[in-house]
């Protein structure tokens, strides 16, 4: 008898297995990057395609196409070439060195709309950036998604690159399914922060009105008597 149930966790699982054999091999692809780009001269050709279609970017072909898989078309060839492109045109603060090596600590994959809602960017400005990204094209998203990036990635790692090239090769397969994701993250995410916030912000007061009552405070005295 065919068990639905047991089939659908089954299904769940193999996929949960393939999306984390992705993500780690974006992490590689991302770990990569960082390395290349400690070469002033490929982190420049890198640099050059940012928000570029393929045909655009010559002088990354020399230093990236040899990491880059040709056997999933186009769409998947240029979200590797713009995700290598926005690590390029990082600052420095914000890109990792050779001694760090991948993401640290290794955590749980984070998309966009997470990495939005744990950003300095907050309230209607990144909701506005978020929702504009979810309406876009695969063409249009790369060309807006470079900014948003940068005005994230005030620190290595505050852009989790693995999860947005992943994000990036099925958008134009999957773009409700990965933009529903990203919403979803965002505002469970800013819920989160902003409960946290909070309740740091209690604490704090807590302590604040601790610090400010009497000290030595005890039984009152009785006057002396003749």
């Amino acid at each position: 008898m065919f068990d639905l149930e047991s089939a659908i966790v089954a299904r769940d699982a193999t996929a949960a297995r393939d999306l984390s054999a992705l993500y780690r091999h974006a992490e590689d692809f991302v770990t990569r990057v960082h390395t290349l780009c400690e070469d002033p001269g490929r982190r420049a050709a890198l640099r050059s395609g940012l928000g570029r279609p393929l045909d655009d970017c010559p002088r990354m072909h020399a230093v990236i196409a040899q990491f880059v898989p040709s056997r999933f078309g186009e769409a998947t060839e240029r979200a590797y070439y713009a995700v290598a492109s926005m690590i390029a045109s990082l600052p420095p603060s914000a890109r990792r060195t050779a001694k760090e090596g991948k993401q640290q600590p290794a955590t749980t994959a984070r998309n966009l709309g997470q990495c939005l809602a744990e950003s300095k960017v907050r309230g209607t400005a990144a909701e506005a950036r978020l929702s504009l990204l979810c309406r876009q094209s695969l063409p249009g998203l790369h060309r807006h998604l470079p900014p948003t990036v940068r005005l994230l990635a005030d620190g290595p790692d505050t852009v989790d690159f693995a999860q947005l090239l992943v994000d990036l090769t099925r958008w134009e397969r999957n773009r409700d399914r990965t933009a529903r994701a990203w919403l979803q993250t965002y505002y469970r995410t800013s819920l989160r922060e902003e409960r946290k916030e909070a309740a740091d912000a209690d604490a704090k007061q807590a302590a604040a009105d601790d610090g400010e009552s009497p000290q030595g405070d005890g039984p009152a005295q009785s006057p002396p008597t003749d």
